[in-house]
């Protein structure tokens, strides 16, 4: 009884050494998503730019980005419940909630510390 409860001791150190340093790996990388999502539906447009891609920005410059987040409602909180991060690349999906409310789904695929692909939906809008 006592090799087994060592056994699940082990373990459970196993598991939360694994479960910290996922989330030291990925704390600059979920900083990244959350003040985009913040960033973008706040106006500040140009900082949104700012951590993405090059190849991406050029897909969304500033005027895409006002024309996409432009009438939608601030975020205050965004909370990611799936990390996964994998050869330099990081996975990223969670929720969004406004001041009023409204909660949206956000997944981000960052590579390195920058963006690669986003999704916010549906959009809160005003």
């Amino acid at each position: 009884m006592k090799r087994f409860l060592k056994i699940l001791a082990v373990i459970a150190i196993i598991i939360v050494i694994v479960v910290g340093i996922l989330i030291f790996v990925t704390a600059g990388d979920r900083d990244v998503a959350r003040n985009f999502v913040l960033n973008a539906t706040s106006g500040a447009f140009e900082e949104a730019v700012g951590v993405m891609h090059p190849e991406l920005a050029k897909q969304f410059p500033v005027e895409e980005m006002q024309n996409m987040f432009g009438a939608s409602q601030p975020y205050s909180e965004v909370s990611f419940s799936k990390v996964e991060a994998s050869g330099g690349r990081t996975t990223l999906e969670g929720t969004a909630r406004t001041e009023a409310g409204c909660e949206s789904l956000v997944a981000f695929t960052l590579l390195g510390d920058k963006i690669i692909s986003f999704d916010i939906n549906p959009l809160c809008r005003e």
